[in-house]
């Protein structure tokens, strides 16, 4: 069986890639002229014993943010040569591509419930309540075509807040309670609600939401 069994396994895994030292290209191959691959590994013992690490640097990389760098025409190969091993030509990754993005264009999206475990709801409370950059929080699952159920945790800043430091909060506070399948999903985005498409936005109600900032009434 291959190591990633179905499009989504792929598309939501973390790989190891092996950067070289010198001159910070990523590990790869020319299987025929012309077809560039980048090569990648599932396990660290295989990408060790597959390069040499004293002109390589193995990095952890998600198969998402990997996709989002490749150019057109180059595929990724995971655990070359090996029996379980996979290959994305060039022409699947451009097919994956579009759903490297929380909610890609013209996608089918169903909305769902979510229910965050009490520890991991707490923290990311805790995260975005202990200043005044959030004004509202939501959560909920939802899927995309034909995918897993997804995580989503979307945010309504405040006037002149710092979005990317509020995102990094969040993911923080996430990231303690362990990976995404802890939470019961293979991935989780983390967005401001303006950054979602209309539809979605439409279909989120006051069901979802699990932080409302309190309004303050000054006195003289």
């Amino acid at each position: 069986m291959a190591v990633f069994a179905t499009k989504w396994d792929f598309l939501f895994a973390w790989v190891l890639i092996g950067v070289d030292r010198s001159t910070g290209v990523f590990s790869g191959s020319e299987p025929t002229p012309g077809q560039q691959m980048v090569c990648v590994w599932s396990d660290m013992d295989l990408a060790t014993e597959a390069l040499h690490v004293e002109s390589w640097d193995l990095q952890k990389i998600k198969v998402r943010d990997l996709l989002a760098l490749l150019p057109s025409g180059i595929g990724v190969i995971v655990d070359p040569e090996r029996p379980t091993g996979m290959t994305a030509t060039a022409s699947y990754v451009a097919q994956l591509k579009p759903y490297v993005a929380a909610f890609p264009a013209g996608s089918e999206v169903r909305l769902a419930a979510w229910n965050l475990p009490e520890a991991t709801r707490d923290l990311v409370i805790r995260a975005v309540s202990d200043s005044d950059q959030v004004k509202e929080l939501r959560v909920f699952a939802y899927t995309v075509d034909d995918s897993p159920l997804l995580g989503c945790l979307t945010y309504v800043a405040a006037s002149g807040a710092d979005t990317a430091s509020i995102a990094s909060s969040i993911d923080t506070a996430l990231s303690e309670s362990g990976e995404p399948a802890d939470l019961g999903v293979p991935a989780v985005s983390v967005l401001g609600l303006a950054d979602l498409p209309a539809e979605v936005r439409a279909g989120l109600g006051d069901a979802h939401v699990i932080h409302r900032r309190s309004s303050r009434f000054w006195r003289r």
